[in-house]
């Protein structure tokens, strides 16, 4: 990259900082003087900042990310507004994967609206209209039940994406409830390379039912993909007999590139944990991914979504955690590939400095060939340090 170019996303660099800055300042201020002029609406909301050092082939490069959400929430009995606003910065993550993309199309700071819906209660049933978390599943890893939220094993706990919807939920009983979803498609989405005005047609349908028997949470589901054309039906139980249990399968009835066959798969997962001593927690999780190949393939090369769908057939997960005190937490997660033998490894430590304020210090380290999908070529770095600081309010 010439220096000119370098002097150039300095620049632009400083002005997405200046101008979110100012956004931010002025946000929170507008946030404070609703709480003071309407004392029924609760605030609340979280903000982090994020070091990382990435290590790929002896090369190190820094990286930082900064989040800011806020939350608010109405009081009142009947309908309730909810908005969450989210400013993020982000440097240095792209720098191993952009070799070969235009740096132009990358945005190192943004402003958007993560959730912002209307929930009112209807006899027994609440409808919610707008931008909202919707999340199915009890995996840690895999969820196959979930459709509306990518996968990406780097964030374990990171927050869902919101969708926009409309979702009717009828309660039937003290732990039973049915849920109805329509999630229009994005009218700025292009299908076949142009925008459909009939693009209703290519929104996601759902319905849950969810009770409780035998101390064992269930739930069935189905899902119409009007985009891919698929029908998904789905089952989820948690429970605990000795370990604690959860199972998740779907089958997908989804339609081939002939477009006149359809082709039918499972995806299904297996997961168990065990807490002993008061201070140890352990958990593993097993995906079949019927979509997936049975034999070790050349992938793609690094892209930006390479983590947001599981390439193979078999995959394994587990987690140890030591929680030593309220205070100070350790654990180290394997996320395996059995097909190709790729996988990632992460051990970290959790610390409470103050009451809502958590540091984080973990690292993630890649292995496997160039062509693995967890080797260090397609994830841009051998290992990535970082350090982390949430405070919660």
């Amino acid at each position: 990259m010439s220096r000119r170019s370098l002097d150039r996303n300095r620049e632009e660099l400083h002005i997405t900082y200046t101008y979110l800055r100012s956004v931010i300042l002025l946000t929170i201020t507008f946030l404070f003087s609703c709480a003071i002029a309407y004392p029924d609406v609760r605030f609340s909301g979280s903000a982090y900042n994020e070091t990382s050092l990435i290590n790929h082939d002896g090369t190190v490069r820094y990286g930082n990310r900064s989040d800011l959400h806020l939350k608010a929430a109405s009081l009142s009995e009947g309908a309730k507004l909810v908005a969450e606003l989210d400013f993020y910065t982000l440097y240095g993550y792209f720098a191993p994967l952009t070799d070969d993309v235009d740096s132009s199309d990358l945005k190192d700071g943004q402003f958007y609206i993560d959730r912002l819906y209307l929930k009112f209660p209807i006899s027994s049933a609440d409808v919610i209209l707008g931008k909202q978390r919707i999340a199915w599943g009890s995996g840690i890893i895999f969820r196959p039940t979930d459709s509306f939220n990518k996968p990406n094993p780097l964030s374990l706990s990171g927050r869902k994406e919101g969708v926009n919807a409309l979702v009717v939920k009828v309660f039937v009983g003290d732990l039973s409830a049915l849920d109805f979803i329509i999630a229009p498609a994005n009218v700025s989405q292009y299908i076949d390379d142009e925008i459909s005005p009939e693009y209703l047609k290519y929104s996601k349908f759902a319905s849950r039912f969810t009770f409780n028997r035998f101390r064992t949470d269930m739930a069935f589901s189905y899902q119409y993909d009007g985009g891919a054309q698929n029908h998904t039906y789905g089952l989820d139980m948690k429970g605990d007999v000795v370990l604690g249990y959860h199972i998740e399968t779907v089958f997908i009835n989804s339609r081939d590139e002939s477009v006149e066959n359809m082709k039918k798969l499972w995806r299904s997962v297996l997961g168990l944990d065990y807490s002993f001593q008061g201070k140890w927690i352990l958990v593993g999780e097993y995906l079949y991914n019927g979509s997936g190949e049975a034999k070790e393939t050349e992938l793609d090369e690094s892209s930006f979504s390479l983590l947001e769908e599981f390439k193979y057939k078999h995959y394994l997960f587990s987690q140890v955690s030591y929680q030593h005190d309220i205070l100070l937490r350790a654990n180290v997660f394997l996320l395996w590939n059995m097909v190709d033998k790729s996988f990632i490894l992460s051990p970290g430590v959790n610390y409470s400095l103050f009451q809502n304020t958590n540091l984080d210090l973990y690292c993630q380290v890649f292995f496997g060939d160039d062509t693995d999908e967890y080797g260090p070529a397609r994830m841009g770095g051998d290992q990535i340090y970082y350090l982390k600081l949430t405070i919660k309010f």
